[in-house]
């Protein structure tokens, strides 16, 4: 397998990791387990003859309104909860008495709640407060009572479940303090994330699928008896006539992208088709940067940048030993022009880079024409003739630091003075020797 493939491959297994990191609690939605805690038959619509439950969660209710004039589509759900509920504390929070109120009572919070960009993000986090403050029920104001309230008050908290999963934020319900609430103080701040599409950036930040996500959070390690959070049924919430809530029409803070998403429930064909055309182009990219990667351009574009240059050339040297082999080698990865363009002799200069193929090794430095020992010049000038070589074509070495002259007395490093009939002129140096070789010829070399 390529190097830039498998570089590739474990840039997608980090990348995929890092998504499943951030994406982990979202992804345990997908199991549905709002049954095991949900508010039963019993609990709601006890017989006249049953124990009557003590009451746990305060009589009071909250709604939330950017001022004291709530539209009239609204009224009539507004004025049935406080006619079904005269004994109940009723508060409407207005955009100022929440900020004054989050001044006052959590003054860590104010920066975040001034920066929110959406005016409801404002709306759903002052609910939470409210109800981890003063314990009591909160309601929307689009959510009109249909019955009392009283048997949800006999557990220490409750949402209303959702679909298709999760839960909802519109109908809540918890003593003080309640651990789960504070939970959801305490991640208020780092949720606060601005996602671009404003719908949502909203729903997760401060909205139903906030609250999901710190929901399965808080379940994850179990809770105690007194810190249970039931979950109110669908059936249970509207549409029925036992159910305790009859939804107004209209909604009090989507925007059009909110509806343009909502209309996508409407065109599941279209959806399915767009979402494997999407697939196909980052498949398609994918591939065309693969082969981008393991082209010759590649090659050319990464020398221009150090930083990107993986295979640059470098020098291993043993400095154990003077007299003990070290070796050069290059990447084999190198083009037949990158291989060429590294070996540079100079005639002016007695030094050089001398460099031949390998499979991991990298060459950086100069090294001295000295310091060579005359090899088989033919194996080396037919490997580089070849061409598609491969990596078994690249066990190359040249070893250096073997039999190097003395220059005080080049003769007695000389193997050829051994014998006493050679003349002078055989007592060239293996420096001559290999300027002379035609391999080496500095007139060929681009």
């Amino acid at each position: 397998m390529k190097k830039e493939l498998k570089y590739i491959i474990y840039a997608h297994l980090a990348l995929l990791l890092f998504i499943l990191y951030q994406v982990f609690d979202l992804l345990t939605l997908v199991y549905d387990d709002s049954f095991s805690d949900a508010l039963l038959e019993v609990d709601l619509n006890p017989p006249e003859d049953s124990p009557k439950k003590p009451q746990l969660i305060p009589k009071i209710i909250h709604q939330t309104y950017k001022n004291e004039f709530i539209p009239d589509i609204w009224k009539a759900g507004q004025k049935a909860c406080l006619d079904l509920h005269p004994d109940y504390k009723y508060i409407l929070w207005t955009d100022q008495m929440a900020r004054d109120f989050i001044s006052e009572q959590y003054p860590w919070f104010l920066k975040t709640w001034d920066n929110y960009k959406y005016p409801i993000e404002r709306a759903d986090s002052i609910r939470y407060f409210a109800l981890s403050h003063f314990g009591g029920i909160y309601i929307d104001l689009d959510d009109g009572c249909a019955r009392r309230l009283d048997p949800l008050l006999t557990v220490p908290a409750f949402v209303r479940k959702t679909t298709p999963t999760g839960v909802s934020n519109d109908v809540m319900g918890s003593v003080p303090k309640h651990p789960f609430f504070l939970k959801v103080l305490d991640n208020l701040q780092k949720y606060d994330r601005n996602w671009l599409i404003p719908y949502l950036t909203i729903m997760y930040s401060t909205g139903p699928l906030f609250l999901s996500v710190i929901w399965k959070q808080y379940k994850r390690w179990g809770v105690p008896e007194n810190g249970v959070v039931k979950i109110l049924q669908p059936a249970d919430y509207k549409k029925h006539t036992y159910s305790f809530f009859i939804i107004s029409e209209g909604s009090s803070w989507h925007l059009d992208d909110a509806k343009f998403i909502k209309s996508l429930g409407n065109h599941i064909p279209a959806c399915v088709v767009l979402g494997f055309l999407i697939a196909f182009v980052v498949f398609y990219f994918e591939y065309s940067f693969y082969n981008w990667v393991i082209s010759n351009n590649f090659r050319k574009f990464k020398a221009k940048f150090s930083f990107l240059n993986f295979f640059k050339f470098n020098t291993s040297k043993n400095n154990n030993n003077e007299n003990s082999p070290s070796y050069s080698t290059l990447n084999t990865d190198s083009s037949d022009e990158d291989f060429l363009e590294s070996i540079n002799l100079d005639d002016d200069d007695d030094s050089t880079v001398l460099v031949t193929p390998s499979s991991n090794a990298i060459i950086k430095g100069r090294i001295s024409l000295s310091d060579l020992v005359p090899i088989k010049h033919a194996a080396l000038a037919k490997f580089l003739r070849k061409k598609n070589r491969n990596r078994k074509d690249s066990n190359l070495f040249i070893p250096k630091n073997i039999n190097v002259p003395d220059s005080n007395n080049p003769n007695n490093n000389n193997p050829n003075n051994n014998n006493p009939n050679n003349n002078n002129n055989n007592n060239t140096s293996n420096d001559d020797n290999i300027k002379k070789d035609p391999l080496f010829n500095t007139s060929n070399i681009v």
